[in-house]
């Protein structure tokens, strides 16, 4: 709330020459409320004489995370006349915030202040701590990150191509999986890292000609150094790196353990489905092959990237 003005509110100021009334006690029960009890506040005060003025109690919790929804922050609560000139109001968090039934565990600050006509308000007429809950913020959990599936669906395809030899093509499926640092916060670039699992073409991958002794491997697997970015803009850039060199993946070797890696870097934008089926394409072109010829592998991927941290 932004102050326009602030009223003078007589019996809580200074008198030149006198001295300074001391500020109000401003009384709490119980001392030591639990997360689900009614706070009740009083303290006793001069009566209100203007019309649209009173007195509101304000409750905040220092807690900057919980586990559960609970209320940091209470709406204003205007105080009621009682008998021997004090005013007192309940705080219930059973009814303040849509949501939440229950107070924040931390230390509370309490004030009352003056407020009206209108907009003014006066500063702070009565103030006191107190423990609620547990007393202490609890501690939010390490930022270890949000998992991330990505499952690779029908029609992705996996495709060498060389001149002069009819290009060979697999169907692929696959689950890869990673981890979003931190927390994920939507409309944003979300950068996916540790990106891990495997590419399976669901026939075997056919030989080269030039190359029958030597076929691709069974799998293309996924190394952690592989990232994954959606950008807030819809755009997609995965840069996903295969265990072997691009001789091998291509199947035309050196023969024997897979060596080296292959990075195949994919680009694609979200479609009328989003994340739940996003195209990525790209190419590895150049590859060395017997003969000085050269040859080439495109991937065509269609992605369901699942953010949801279940997978």
């Amino acid at each position: 709330m932004i102050a326009i003005g602030v009223v003078a509110v007589a019996g809580f100021g200074s008198v030149p020459g006198a001295a300074a009334k001391p500020r109000p006690v401003l009384k709490v029960a119980p001392a030591r409320p639990t997360a689900t009890t009614a706070i009740t506040v009083s303290f006793k005060a001069p009566k209100i004489t203007r019309s649209r003025v009173h007195y509101v109690a304000i409750l905040t919790v220092g807690s900057t995370y919980s586990p559960v929804a609970c209320i940091s922050d209470f709406p204003h609560v205007a105080l009621r006349a009682t008998r021997g000139g004090r005013f007192t109001a309940k705080l219930n968090p059973r009814i303040g915030v849509a949501g939440a039934r229950r107070w924040c565990n931390g230390v509370a600050q309490l004030e009352v202040r003056r407020y009206g006509p209108d907009v003014q308000y006066s500063p702070a007429l009565a103030r006191r701590t107190l423990p609620v809950g547990t007393g202490k913020a609890d501690p939010a959990p390490p930022e270890t990150g949000v998992p991330v599936k990505i499952t690779v669906l029908s029609g992705s395809t996996l495709t060498a191509s060389a001149a002069g030899r009819p290009d060979r093509s697999a169907q692929l499926t696959g689950v890869l999986r990673g981890m979003i640092p931190g927390r994920f916060e939507p409309n944003t670039d979300i950068r996916v890292e540790q990106i891990s699992g495997s590419l399976t073409p669901q026939a075997v991958f056919p030989p080269d000609p030039l190359c029958p002794d030597t076929p691709s491997p069974g799998t293309f697997d996924a190394l952690p150094s592989s990232q994954l970015v959606l950008k807030a803009s819809g755009d997609g850039i995965f840069n996903l790196v295969l265990n072997g060199s691009a001789a091998q993946l291509f199947g035309c070797g050196p023969a024997g353990a897979l060596s080296g890696t292959t990075t195949l870097p994919l680009t694609g934008h979200v479609g009328p489905k989003g994340l739940l089926e996003m195209p990525e394409a790209g190419a590895v072109t150049g590859i060395p092959l017997p003969a000085g010829s050269q040859g080439g592998l495109a991937a065509n991927l269609v992605l369901n990237v699942d953010l949801s941290g279940k997978g």
